[in-house]
């Protein structure tokens, strides 16, 4: 408990009545396990954060699009050969010779689907729906099965629809005939 920051409670006075007392201890226990669990989510929460981070490095480039510069930001990891460059270039402090050759030469052109791809990251990192998206993704709620399910409930309608009609057509004409008859 001391590890989460919570130290531990101290017993009731002996004065109080016995009822009144448990009531406090039973309150008091209550509320040390609240900040229990809160402290451990939350401790849970910072580690998952780190391990999930750990041995990431962010690379920034600059690419042309369009006629503009645009920033792609990426996570790749500390061991991958981008990172290992990228860390010896950030290191070395650029001379007149590199500066030249940095202003010469072209940017790398970013593709559409490029662009498109950082730009529904952007997307579901502002509008908060990456948490929804993977809720569906992992439900049954698969758009395809829905519009399949869809698709075969409209197909029995018409089948119930269609029977009734030819049922309701045989009948007028079986009524018809019996009045030809008389």
């Amino acid at each position: 408990m001391s590890v989460l920051g919570i130290a531990p409670s101290k017993a009731s006075t002996n004065d109080q009545a016995p009822k009144k007392g448990q009531q406090q201890t039973q309150h008091e226990t209550s509320e040390d396990a609240k900040k229990l669990a809160a402290n451990a989510l939350a401790a849970v929460r910072d580690a998952a954060a780190s391990a999930s981070g750990k041995g990431k490095v962010e690379i920034t480039e600059v690419r042309d699009f369009a006629g503009k510069d645009i920033e792609i930001k990426k996570l790749v990891d500390a061991d991958s050969k981008e990172a290992v460059e990228k860390a010896k270039a950030a290191g070395a402090s650029p001379s007149a010779v590199d500066n030249i050759l940095e202003q010469i030469r072209k940017k790398q052109k970013l593709s559409v689907l490029d662009k498109t791809k950082k730009d529904w990251g952007e997307y579901k990192v502002e509008n908060k729906v990456e948490e929804e998206l993977g809720a569906y993704k992992k439900s049954s709620n698969q758009y395809l099965d829905r519009q399949s399910f869809l698709q075969r409930a409209d197909y029995r309608e018409f089948e119930r629809e269609r029977d009734a009609r030819l049922s309701l057509m045989a009948k007028r004409k079986n009524e018809t005939m019996q009045d030809d008859d008389v």
